[in-house]
């Protein structure tokens, strides 16, 4: 079957329909007002609505790393607007119209602070020189006296002068994965005076309640950058990100507007018992995940994770796809097919081929197979995979088959290189333009009932048949990192990167 019926993105996207969404475990710097709280990470700034319990759409800013380096924030007094100090400059972000200004510093900046006395006046940098003061308008850092009455961003030795009980707890609350130590990097008071917003180097947010012993963690994002997989569902996209030597592999739940996020980690001592996510299924009874490390299977509402490998009857434990066939699961690996028995595990498929499967679809009856040899397929009553006919014709040596779905009627194969078309009349089948050079070597797509998705190490393109691409996403000007996971819902494009997801908004 197709997926998602999409506009056709013809005429490109906005700025503003781009997020980019990543590893946010850590907090650079807090500031919060009476009814938002802005955490700065080193690549985004989030707002967070402690009274909706929801995040806003996080935002980056034009310049890449521009916020790696901020150290303090504070909020304009009169447009609850954003000031940050990031060594020798200062960043002014106003949410409502998403604009970003900066500026030089003479020195890098030890305090951000406010004059109570005249708090439309600007903000103040104090230096090793001096203070300094930005205009809210004119956006120039002239010398200044001190502010005569200065409130100051508030600091994390704030929060525990206020709430003495931090000192002993904040090893505990800053230790993140594998229970590895971090710290405390960033604090801003509740306005409601109830406790403290925390940001650490290891867990992202946190809230600390007056009365509490513990701190709350306010998730947001993703585990990890690496994007390994992506499935949409109705109330949300499903996102593996892989072990990269320090994030653990993770399975996180986003909601469609990006305003809450829910991660399946594993145990805290040791996470998933997988490196890496390349497909997922959700079936009724559990979410199916296929791996470098087998089958996983998490039921509803319970973050215990079952794995199958070839203990359990797999051909290979390297899972590269997964779909619902008859009733049954069936995972395609690097030797061939295996199909669910029970909670028991798996046995090998009818058929006895052992070559990489890489892609599968089911379609009515029909399992339809990539392989690194071609395009096959399965019938109820015949156990054997074979070659349409038509496919033979066209492939005359063997040519791996990436993906496969349909466009409408029309069934798409995907290779390192092109895509090929079949004739939902003739059978026939064609080949569509050189891809490659454009994308470099195919590595994932998404169908449509209007086109294909499809992503390369330099980028992402829609395309129908026989034609150049509609629509060409390149790295890195609209993408961070090369493609390694593409999904849609009818509303939103989704691309998994190597360095974070990417959400456009897709308009007509």
């Amino acid at each position: 079957m197709a997926g998602p019926s999409t506009p056709t993105p013809s005429n490109g996207f906005r700025p503003e329909d781009r997020v980019v969404i990543g590893d946010f475990s850590r907090v650079n710097a807090i500031a919060a007002t009476s009814d938002r709280v802005y955490v700065v990470y080193p690549s985004a700034v989030a707002l967070w609505r402690p009274l909706e319990q929801r995040w806003d759409v996080p935002r980056s800013p034009p310049r890449p790393g521009q916020l790696r380096g901020v150290t303090s924030a504070i909020t304009d007094p009169l447009d609850r607007s954003l000031w940050l100090a990031a060594g020798s400059a200062w960043i002014h972000y106003d949410p409502f119209s998403n604009r970003w200004d900066e500026g030089e510093l003479s020195a890098p900046a030890e305090v951000v602070a406010l004059d109570g006395a005249t708090p439309g006046s600007g903000v103040y940098f104090r230096t090793v020189s001096g203070w300094l003061m930005v205009p809210r308008v004119g956006g120039v850092a002239l010398p200044r006296a001190a502010p005569r009455a200065p409130r100051y961003a508030p600091s994390v030795n704030d929060a525990m002068r206020d709430l003495p009980q931090l000192r002993a707890l904040a090893p505990h609350i800053a230790t993140g994965p594998l229970m590895i130590q971090g710290a405390l990097t960033a604090a801003a008071p509740d306005p409601q005076g109830n406790g403290w917003f925390l940001g650490t180097a290891t867990r992202g947010l946190v809230y600390f309640d007056r009365l509490g012993t513990d701190a709350k963690p306010i998730p947001l994002g993703l585990p990890g950058d690496i994007v390994g997989a992506i499935a949409t569902t109705p109330d949300g996209v499903w996102v593996g990100t892989d072990y990269d030597g320090v994030h653990l592999a993770g399975v996180t739940m986003l909601a469609s507007d990006l305003s809450t996020a829910t991660s399946i980690t594993g145990p805290s001592t040791r996470g998933l018992p997988f490196g890496a996510v390349r497909r997922f299924l959700s079936t009724a009874r559990a979410l199916w995940l296929a791996t470098d490390k087998g089958v996983a299977r998490v039921a509803p509402d319970d973050d215990r994770v079952a794995r199958f490998d070839a203990s359990n009857g797999l051909p290979d434990e390297r899972v590269t796809s997964i779909v619902e066939y008859r009733g049954q699961v069936v995972a395609g690996t690097l030797r061939g097919l295996g199909v669910s028995r029970g909670d028991s595990g798996f046995r090998p498929f009818a058929s006895t081929s052992t070559d990489p499967v890489y892609s599968l679809l089911v379609s009515n009856d029909t399992l339809w197979v990539g392989t690194a040899r071609g395009l096959f397929a399965s019938i109820p009553g015949n156990g054997d995979l074979r070659m349409p006919e038509g496919f033979r014709l066209i492939a005359a040596a063997p040519i791996a088959v990436l993906g496969v779905g349909y466009v409408a009627d029309t069934l798409v194969a995907m290779t390192r290189d092109r895509l090929l078309w079949r004739d939902p009349v003739s059978g026939g089948w064609s080949e569509g333009p050189d891809l490659s050079g454009q994308l470099g070597p195919l590595l994932v797509f998404a169908p449509t009932a209007n086109g294909i998705w499809v992503g390369g190490s330099r980028g992402a393109a829609f395309v129908r048949p026989t034609v150049v691409p509609l629509r060409l996403l390149s790295v890195p000007s609209q993408l961070p990192d090369e493609v390694t996971a593409i999904a849609t819902d009818g509303h939103y494009l989704w691309i998994g990167t190597r360095s974070g997801l990417v959400r456009f908004l897709l308009i007509d």
